[in-house]
């Protein structure tokens, strides 16, 4: 991808005050930030999604632990990126820029978006603008002709794309290699629906097509052996419902409607999360995204505070705390 020839870049100094942000991991944070300051990234906010140049900016990072991390961004819709075209897309990052804000910037970006080649990636860019179309609806950035084209191409929604799935083996695309036998027959499939090859000369056993994989491996240095994160990707679990938490954090009316939506969506698009924490999480992140209903009487701040008195007052009673007698009042 072309480079814009920038010498800097931008960042909002409100992403710390983000819950969202706030609850990725240090390697997610990390991974974010070296594609926000990429010297490639176009003025769409995309970029070449190569992992293994990527880990060689830093000592000690590796492939796997680059398409971890990026699984992780692609889960909370931070990163979409499409394997099949190796392009990558900072979701927010037209919003975030301002570079809509000047017409010519505008048509910059959509010049840059037609030079994708991910369709996914140029509907979820459509998708974006269209929201920053709304909220600045008084903008002349809309009537440049590029930028007119490129609003009425279809938009897609990110929560809708299928999150980056490196698989427990990665290959170069990010998806799982078809085999770990790097000697069979290529022209044959040495393990249809899972079972051995039942040729003359018996096949390795196969890999466990799990998505367990462990950034701990026999080709990394010591240091590397010595922090094992182990990532555990798994469907949403028969049992999972909204925990206690959730229910104070976002005390909703429609909770139970959210979840039952939530689940639904996951099923549909075969979603998988980091272990039942990562479902947890997910939740989170969809009830956030998810419009508040309205509660009479009650504002947004009150309703969250009210969900905190509702945790509280659920507590065991202390006879020597009286701030917690007072509170339960």
């Amino acid at each position: 991808m072309a480079s814009t020839g920038k010498d800097h870049a931008r960042i909002n100094l409100a992403i710390w005050g983000d819950d969202d942000f706030r609850d990725l991991t240090p390697p997610e944070q990390h991974l974010y930030f070296v594609l926000w300051t990429s010297p490639g990234l176009s003025y769409c906010g995309a970029g070449d999604w190569h992992p293994g140049r990527l880990a060689s900016v830093a000592a000690g990072w590796t492939k796997r632990g680059v398409m971890t991390a990026a699984a992780g961004l692609s889960e909370k819709q931070f990163v979409i990126i499409d394997a099949d075209t190796d392009e990558f897309l900072l979701r927010s990052w037209i919003k975030h820029d301002g570079l809509w804000r000047t017409p010519n910037m505008a048509v910059s970006i959509a010049n840059a978006r037609a030079e994708l080649s991910s369709r996914t990636l140029r509907g979820v860019i459509v998708h974006e603008v269209l929201k920053v179309q709304a909220a600045h609806a008084d903008s002349n950035s809309w009537k440049r002709a590029p930028v007119v084209s490129m609003l009425e191409q279809t938009p897609i929604d990110p929560a809708d794309v299928e999150p980056y799935n490196p698989g427990p083996n990665p290959g170069s695309k990010g998806g799982s290699n078809p085999t770990s036998n790097p000697g069979a027959n290529p022209g044959s499939n040495p393990w249809p629906q899972n079972r051995p090859n039942p040729g003359p000369t018996p096949a390795p056993a196969p890999t466990p097509t799990s998505n367990s994989f462990s950034l701990s491996h026999e080709s990394e240095t010591p240091s590397e052996q010595g922090c094992v994160v182990e990532t555990v990707l798994i469907p949403i679990p028969d049992d999972w419902a909204p925990n206690d938490l959730h229910r104070a954090k976002y005390p909703r009316p429609d909770l139970d409607e959210l979840a039952a939506s939530f689940r639904d969506h996951a099923i549909s698009v075969g979603r998988t999360c980091n272990g039942h924490a990562g479902w947890d999480a997910a939740f989170g992140n969809w009830v956030r995204k998810s419009p508040a209903p309205a509660i009479p009487g009650m504002g947004a701040g009150s309703t969250k505070a009210q969900g905190w008195l509702n945790l509280i007052s659920n507590l065991p009673p202390d006879p020597d705390n009286p701030e917690q007698r007072a509170i339960g009042q």
